[in-house]
């Protein structure tokens, strides 16, 4: 009689915490959500990274055998050959470069952000230079489970319209 009253007792249990939401299975979707969310998490992360430490911070986020398909230039393969653009790029007088992911997406250890970007350097004339883009990045989970840019693709777009309340106001890249 007490076998029977212990397997009853561990059945009830565990209904009760079935429909309490204790051991009820999650939805296929949420695990992509949450990877989602993590991504878009650590694009902005990349991006506060990179604006303090410049070209080593945004390097840092590279696979080592990362691609960066730069804007008007060409493929670059390897850490060694990311970091050598960068440290160029960044070397510039007043060079700024911020940017915002738009949307995320994941699939077992890969996952993408996309979004908009803002560059700015002291121009020949003395005066900001600013351009904007969009871009691409692809990340891949790494054996620890962190995510590091596996490919990161940029392409120039034209300046942003000013708001319509205040047209002269300055263009400045989407939040």
């Amino acid at each position: 009689m007490r076998r029977i009253e212990a397997a009853l007792l561990a059945a009830m249990t565990g209904i009760a915490g079935y429909m309490l939401g204790g051991a009820r299975p999650t939805s296929a979707a949420s695990p992509v959500r949450d990877a989602a969310k993590y991504l878009m998490e650590r694009d902005r992360e990349c991006d506060t990274v990179t604006s303090r430490d410049g070209s080593g911070g945004w390097v840092s986020y590279f696979v080592q055998d990362g691609i960066l398909m730069p804007s008007g230039s060409e493929l670059l393969v390897g850490q060694a050959a990311i970091r050598e653009h960068a440290v160029k790029a960044f070397a510039a007088p007043g060079f700024s470069l911020r940017w915002e992911p738009i949307d995320a997406g994941a699939s077992g250890d890969l996952g993408y952000t996309y979004g908009l970007f803002r560059a700015s350097q002291t121009g020949a004339d003395g005066q900001p230079a600013v351009s904007y883009g969009k871009y691409v990045t692809i990340w891949r989970m790494q054996p620890d489970r962190s995510w590091r840019i596996a490919i990161h693709i940029a392409n120039l777009s034209p300046a942003p319209a000013p708001a319509a309340s205040s047209p002269a106001a300055p263009p400045t890249a989407a939040p």
